[in-house]
């Protein structure tokens, strides 16, 4: 008969492992009745040992103690089924993965975030917006947790209206709203409900433009104004609401700069949104 150190020690565990396993009712040891010790035999050894392999396995404690005690099919069919589960856990990391690379792809760009501009192809992309004007919804507010429970294959939002990036004689601070969006290639594959209040802003011709600003809440038309030089220069208007995103945040000499790109859905002055 063994101790509980000398069973730990056999076994290569601490002491508080067998008390644990002991406790749980794994184990069912022999009392002294001389000194009080619990003793153990080698059939608790083996038990401990099945089980720490079971463990190893990512099986809970309940599925662990019963993985010994049932026929080898069902320990077979046990084992199966915890390969599939692994096989999950292995396509959502490797999706997590592509999605960092992603991620890491955006915030290389903020090196871009001094009011460059490029026109370019994007496909559609939905947005939920909870913060600025306009956006005291309260089914909004019911949504954006689901929403946010799936960062990061969702993206912190940055819109302007189209109204005012269209206005001409627009001056002063955009109306600007934040929120989340997520891009057509996770939006159904995440199961998140994209009726309204989400917005939708189809797929087509972009123009985006790369700046940092101070205060999310506090762009200006002249922050934006080679955003809106190249649109005119091109001769075409904003078809959208912009669907921006966050880029980076850095604290630099005690200010916090966000770097950010909007980018607004464009076409012919004749064209309907």
């Amino acid at each position: 008969m063994l101790t509980v150190k000398q069973l730990a020690d056999s076994l290569g565990v601490s002491p508080d492992v067998v008390r644990y396993y002991s406790r749980s009712g794994l184990l069912k040891p022999l009392v002294s009745p001389t000194n009080g010790y619990r003793l153990y035999d080698e059939t608790d050894a083996v038990l401990l040992e099945n089980v720490r392999v079971a463990r190893s396995l990512g099986f809970s404690l309940k599925e662990a103690r019963a993985f010994g005690g049932r026929p080898r099919e069902e320990q077979a069919s046990l084992l199966r089924r915890r390969e599939d589960e692994i096989e999950e856990e292995i396509r959502k990391l490797e999706e997590r993965k592509r999605r960092l690379a992603e991620i890491r792809g955006f915030l290389e760009k903020a090196s871009l975030c001094k009011g460059f501009v490029e026109e370019v192809d994007r496909p559609l992309i939905y947005s939920l917006y909870t913060i600025g004007e306009g956006t005291g919804s309260e089914e909004a507010k019911r949504r954006v947790p689901a929403w946010a429970s799936n960062f990061p294959f969702v993206h912190i939002s940055v819109s302007v209206p189209k109204r005012e990036l269209n206005d001409l004689d627009f001056k002063g601070i955009y109306s600007t709203r934040l929120g989340v969006g997520v891009t057509e290639a996770y939006a159904h594959s995440l199961g998140l409900r994209l009726d309204p209040p989400v917005e939708t802003v189809p797929g087509g011709r972009f123009l985006i433009i790369y700046l940092t600003v101070s205060d999310l809440l506090s762009i200006s038309r002249r922050d934006l104004e080679p955003l809106l030089e190249r649109a005119a220069s091109l001769g075409v208007r904003f078809l959208n609401d912009s669907t921006g995103r966050l880029l980076a945040v850095e604290e630099t000499g005690g200010e916090t700069r966000y770097s950010i790109l909007i980018r607004v859905r464009i076409g012919r002055r004749t064209d309907s949104a």
